[in-house]
């Protein structure tokens, strides 16, 4: 019955249904000392892990039952929105740009075990790399021991490889993990080397090109193309269209992406600090190829007040692109656990976190013939009807899309769907396909922004607008990561710095006493800033 609901082809009547939203009391904190600790009257949970939030929340029918601490009143509205494909169709070729591009690879590896050893043996004892050994503890670890473990062990891998690489001119750093474990085993030690290896890969970016991938040793069949794939996506793309007259004619863009993740156990958002990380793309394009590469990262850590008005690491990194001739940047930004397209913020910036006023206001300096496009991005799942030959869509009909758009504000305004409709697994078992949603703001940044620069490249019909979203589609196609002939966009090209994969989830870890968690990329960003002091 599901199946041929899915299926349906006809437009479903939009329904209201009226709900009751209760939280219950098991979200209230019970120990005294830890209300007066974390100067909160909630359990952590509220601050750490939104979607386990969710067992506290119902939906229903009015009730007086008494266990629940707020009951509100909602209707939830189920309608359904249909995409058409058209003739109009796009091709491209896409090829590695490897010039006078030189690689130092970095394996961490468990060589007491007699399988890796083996492995390490057959495949790299004769090559030239960078070996960071470690051993599997047979024995679970107390907290004080698996803390000090992970600290030193960070700190000492983190300091060696900076000491090599600050040296040389930008390497290309392959960092690849031998395990023998998979995601869902229970393996401590090998989960800190996937979070290290993110967290080496990010602070490296900044002055090189790193990505980090592991592969479960115990089954190599097929495994390898799609993890060599996944590695070498941080390496340089070109793009060149079959048909010239689809080529940009936007010379330069860069795309900004920047996340945050708090590095302490402090509830006072006064004192709370936060550890700002981002990555940036420069995106050029000569003769009608089009260059994607990765010039750096990004990280730095500010108390909340400061990130969210003057992230000075931010603001530095737009003038260097400016005095590089960048003067349009599209800037993506998201802190974790806030929405995204759906605002309804009545007062001016708030709630806007990375998009304040103050923050835009920064990035655009005195720069008055720089463009900036701020958006704001969330996914979907939609239903494929039918067998269509292309794998990715896109969506740009912008008057359809802010007809259903409800924010009576009118500041967010959804203008860009990209659809993946790639088959994965058996037909039977697989029927929605993912989509990214893209929204802009608007007149939120008067005196700041002019709302016609963003309308131009974002909203409005043109070939400004046109660069910019084939730029932005070619970025999801840059980020793919497996071995195919035929390429697909990611889906979400983003989840290295935002999202549950995020560099900044990844760099947790329990506290030396099992409470609360230890920021990694935030103490390894101030080890930097401490070795880098003259």
């Amino acid at each position: 019955m599901l199946q041929n609901i899915l299926k349906r082809k006809t437009s479903f009547p939009t329904r209201e249904y009226p709900v009751h939203i209760s939280v219950k009391n098991g979200i209230l904190e019970e120990d005294t000392q830890n209300i007066f600790n974390n100067n909160t009257f909630f359990k952590p949970v509220v601050r750490g892990n939104p979607k386990e939030v969710l067992k506290y929340i119902s939906l229903g029918k009015p009730n007086t039952e008494t266990n629940s601490l707020c009951t509100l009143p909602a209707k939830v509205t189920i309608n359904d929105i249909h995409f058409f494909a058209t003739d109009d169709q796009e091709t491209f070729s896409m090829e590695y740009d490897l010039t006078s591009i030189r690689a130092l690879p970095v394996i961490f590896a468990p060589l007491n075990d007699h399988r890796c050893f083996k492995i390490y043996n057959q495949h790299f004892n004769n090559r030239q790399l960078l070996l960071f050994p470690y051993r599997l503890e047979d024995k679970k670890l107390e907290p004080h021991q698996a803390f000090v473990y992970k600290f030193t062990y960070g700190l000492l891998a983190y300091i060696c490889l900076k000491l090599l690489l600050d040296k040389q001119k930008r390497l290309f750093i392959p960092i690849l993990r031998l395990h023998l474990n998979n995601k869902e085993d229970d393996a401590p030690i090998e989960k800190f080397i996937v979070s290290l290896s993110a967290v080496l890969s990010h602070l490296f970016n900044e002055t090189h090109r790193a990505n980090q991938q592991g592969i479960d040793i115990r089954d190599l069949a097929y495994k390898i193309p799609n993890v060599m794939s996944s590695l070498y996506s941080v390496l340089p793309k070109k793009f060149s269209f079959n048909t010239y007259s689809k080529s940009p004619q936007l010379d330069k863009l860069a795309i900004i992406i920047v996340s945050s993740r708090e590095s302490d156990s402090q509830w006072n958002s006064s004192a709370k600090i936060s550890n700002l990380m981002g990555e940036i793309i420069g995106v050029n394009m000569k003769n009608g190829v089009v260059k994607f590469q990765l010039p750096t990262t990004f990280s730095d850590n500010y108390n909340n007040q400061q990130m969210f008005t003057n992230p000075s690491v931010i603001i530095d990194k737009v003038t260097e692109l400016y005095n590089l001739g960048y003067k349009h940047i599209v800037y993506i930004a998201k802190a974790p656990y806030t929405s995204t397209l759906h605002m309804t913020q009545t007062e001016e910036g708030d709630g806007l976190f990375f998009m304040s006023r103050d923050v835009i206001k920064g990035l655009k300096s005195e720069y008055h013939d720089i463009k900036i496009y701020p958006m704001f991005f969330d996914k979907y799942y939609a239903v494929r009807l039918e067998d269509i030959e292309a794998s990715s869509l896109y969506i740009q009909d912008t008057t359809e899309l802010t007809n259903l758009l409800e924010d009576p504000s009118k500041k967010s305004v959804l203008f860009f769907n990209l659809f993946n409709g790639m088959k994965v697994g058996k037909d039977e078992e697989r029927y929605y396909r993912g989509v990214i949603s893209y929204a802009t703001l608007l007149n939120i940044y008067q005196g700041i922004l002019d709302d016609e620069d963003i309308r131009k490249g974002l909203i409005f019909d043109g070939s400004l607008k046109d660069d910019i979203l084939q730029y932005l589609t070619l970025f999801h196609f840059s980020r793919y990561q497996k071995a195919d002939k035929k390429i697909h966009i990611k889906l979400d090209p983003y989840e290295n710095l935002i999202g549950d994969k995020s560099v900044g989830k990844l760099s947790l870890f329990n506290h030396i006493r099992g409470r609360g968690e230890f920021n990694s990329l935030a103490f390894l960003t101030l080890v930097r800033t401490i070795l880098n002091a003259e």
